[in-house]
């Protein structure tokens, strides 16, 4: 893993690969080895950036831990890199800074690739309020691994994840409680809904059979992209990159391959 200075903090991140450049987003609570099972097959044909945001992972825990200001690190980070535009792939709250960076400096997004996400956070019904208040509460009793113990289950459910469950709730044991409280009041304040007309990278949005929110809702704010489509990965629940990692490094690369790219 590198290190860097960007916006006053040290960033961590994994570059590795060569050609058109491939930023991936982590979500919540995560770190860059979410995207263990892609760096190696889109490394391939790709150069990979693969960013611990701030407050997370290897990097600095400074505030401000809003979407906004990701987003500002992460063009920070590509600008330090020397890189014009990258695709952009972003998982649950990644999913948020990638929408951000695209709507904010859409010359440096190449395309975006949504995972598992929403354009918007902002507890808006009773599933939501609910959500947050119980990580909230399980958070400050139990630490973020004890968050990571409950929601390990629903996110990884089979037999057969006994691995991908327990190095999942191993990684959150390094994560601050104080980084990720804060990280989520901000999240669930962030809301891009209103503004999703105004993307004009090439979007794929994908979407977990089992995931927290439904294809339904996935597909309804999809369609207002401009040049969307929707995937559904039947089986799969939140982190699809982890739960069936062939069909998602074939559905994505496959994605970045198009011409139009």
């Amino acid at each position: 893993m590198q290190h860097i200075r960007i916006n006053g903090i040290r960033v961590g991140y994994i570059d590795t690969g060569k050609g058109a450049p491939v930023l991936l987003l982590h979500g919540l609570g995560g770190s860059h080895d979410e995207w263990r099972m892609q760096i190696p097959a889109f490394a391939a044909k790709h150069r990979v950036i693969v960013p611990d945001l701030r407050g997370f992972g290897a990097s600095d825990r400074r505030e401000p831990f809003t979407i906004q200001q990701h987003a500002r690190d992460m063009m920070a980070l590509l600008s330090a890199l020397a890189i014009e535009s990258a695709h952009v792939v972003g998982l649950s709250m990644g999913g948020a800074v990638a929408i951000e960076m695209a709507l904010r400096t859409p010359a440096a997004v190449r395309s975006l690739v949504l995972t598992n996400t929403a354009p918007g956070f902002t507890l808006t019904n009773w599933q939501r309020r609910r959500m947050a208040w119980l990580r909230v509460l399980l958070a400050l009793v139990l630490g973020v691994k004890g968050v990571a113990r409950v929601s390990g289950k629903a996110m990884f459910p089979a037999r057969n994840q006994g691995r991908l469950r327990k190095r999942f709730i191993r990684a959150a044991s390094h994560t601050s409680r104080w980084a990720y409280l804060a990280t989520l009041r901000t999240l669930t304040r962030w809301n891009a809904e209103s503004k999703l007309a105004d993307i004009r990278a090439p979007t794929l949005v994908i979407g977990a059979e089992h995931d927290f929110t439904t294809s339904a809702e996935k597909r309804r704010w999809s369609a207002r992209i401009p040049h969307a489509r929707f995937a559904e990965f039947a089986g799969s629940h939140h982190h699809s990159e982890q739960d069936s990692p062939e069909r998602f490094n074939r559905e994505v690369l496959a994605f970045l391959a198009r011409p139009s790219h």
